[in-house]
């Protein structure tokens, strides 16, 4: 399963990050770009909220936005440092 470098492209003063945490880099496994975006949102994601029913969520990660962050699969070589595509899908390092 390939690995993922998701980092921020918009200036740390731009409205849209609406006062959420920046963080400098997240490393993530997963099948995909958009999957790798999915399990990086859990990182923003406050625990302490409950989810009711079936109600659709407005919760909207900033990982999500590809104006905020850039997702570009990780080369062999770099990859190797974090395990390499051998592992389960998820969250392998963040740096904030």
């Amino acid at each position: 399963m390939p690995l993922w470098k998701i980092t921020p492209v918009a200036a740390a003063d731009d409205p849209r990050w609406q006062d959420r945490k920046i963080w400098s880099q997240v490393i993530v496994r997963a099948p995909t770009a958009a999957m790798a975006r999915v399990l990086a949102s859990e990182l923003e994601r406050d625990p302490t909220l409950p989810q009711v029913g079936n109600e659709s969520l407005d919760f909207q990660s900033a990982f999500q936005d590809e104006k905020l962050y850039w997702v570009e699969q990780l080369p062999d070589s770099t990859a190797a440092r974090f395990g390499g595509e051998d592992g389960p899908m998820g969250i392998v390092e963040t740096v904030q």
